[in-house]
């Protein structure tokens, strides 16, 4: 923690924007507006009289973020140098708003080119440091790059963890399940040309509910269990038309180019008409547990897209869930298209300076 001298209150007037405070340690590089910024309302001058455990305000933040150029959320060092992470860029962006090194702790710890719209994390902050309005949200956002942003951030009690304490994790995988993936989905969607059949994906994925032992799908970490319970697991398909031309045989049409059945879409390389493209459909896994092992959801997706072409049948899943066997186990499925789009507690106590009044 960077330790700030004292001012007098005469100096920390919002109507000066040059005053700065008289700091005893050099300032980070990059850290702009000396020790007070009065455009985001940040005062980070304490009294370094006080005990630092109990200046300490907790933050809760839900992140969002582009994986493709991250080397995964948690910090690390390379032999090259610092790799560019998620962890890392919140890390920086919190030094240069408000001129304190502040660990930042995420509630899942996304590999490599994974993305997230629903990330949590938490920090530390001096008192001094809580903003008013959504000055601290305005302050990290203009410091980080494009491909991260903090949606939502607000104090919460000391007890919070963005990790333990949170009771369950879902993520989404997005599979382009078409003969020609759309150049605009290479980033976010995993290409499938063969057609998936999802009546069968959804009896193996209602396999996997409840308390089970993923050790076949997941990495274990040291001496952590590999038992996990799936609170919900569901794929959804819906079709994408890549013409806005009305097909010649929508009248009639012909069974063998593509038919409807209970929600799933079945196409071949057959066309109705040669100025038509072949039809597509984006396939959504979502699976919600209480904790994911390492690789765990994109083992199951690879598994999952070998039983949606009938190569395994639904029931592989009881088998791998009772007797681990790697050999029955689809290749990991490309991170791309895996995304952390929520985390869920039981509920954030907030400090009561903060707590809303009846009616706010």
């Amino acid at each position: 923690m960077v330790r700030r001298s004292p001012v007098s209150s005469s100096s920390q007037s919002p109507s000066s924007d040059t005053r700065e405070c008289r700091c005893e340690d050099p300032q980070p590089p990059g850290y702009l507006g000396g020790c007070t910024i009065w455009r985001t309302r940040i005062a980070c001058c304490v009294n370094p009289s006080m005990n630092p455990d109990e200046m300490l305000q907790r933050f809760r933040a839900v992140v969002a973020y582009d994986g493709t150029e991250f080397a995964g959320f948690q910090a690390q060092e390379h032999v090259g140098g610092p790799v560019r992470t998620v962890q890392a860029a919140l890390e920086h962006a919190v030094l240069l708003a408000t001129g304190y090194s502040a660990r930042v702790v995420g509630a899942g710890r996304t590999d490599r080119g994974v993305h997230a719209s629903g990330q949590v994390v938490h920090f530390d902050l001096p008192v001094a440091c809580a903003l008013r309005g959504t000055g601290m949200l305005s302050a990290l956002n203009s410091r980080l790059p494009p491909d991260l942003r903090v949606l939502v951030i607000e104090p919460v009690s000391a007890d919070f963890h963005a990790r333990f304490s949170a009771t369950s994790r879902c993520y989404r995988y997005t599979i382009e399940n078409s003969v020609v993936g759309l150049p605009t989905n290479r980033r976010s969607a995993w290409n499938v040309r063969r057609p998936l059949s999802v009546i069968a994906m959804n009896e193996a994925l209602g396999r996997i509910i409840g308390s089970h032992d993923f050790a076949a799908f997941g990495v274990r970490v040291g001496s952590d269990p590999t038992r996990r319970v799936v609170l919900r697991a569901h794929a959804s398909i819906t079709g994408v038309p890549r013409t806005g031309a009305v097909c010649s045989s929508d009248a009639a049409p012909d069974p063998s180019v593509g038919r409807a059945v209970s929600g799933e879409i079945w196409h071949t390389s057959r066309q109705c008409d040669p100025h038509c493209e072949p039809a597509a459909s984006i396939v959504v896994i979502e699976v919600e547990a209480n904790a994911f092992l390492r690789h765990m959801m994109r083992r199951l997706v690879g598994t999952l897209v070998r039983v949606g072409h009938l190569r395994v049948a639904p029931d592989v899943m009881d088998t791998l869930l009772v007797v681990p066997s790697r050999g029955l186990v689809g290749p990991a499925a490309p991170p791309h298209g895996l995304c952390l789009v929520h985390v869920a507690y039981d509920g954030t106590r907030l400090s009561p300076r903060y707590r809303a009044s009846p009616g706010s």
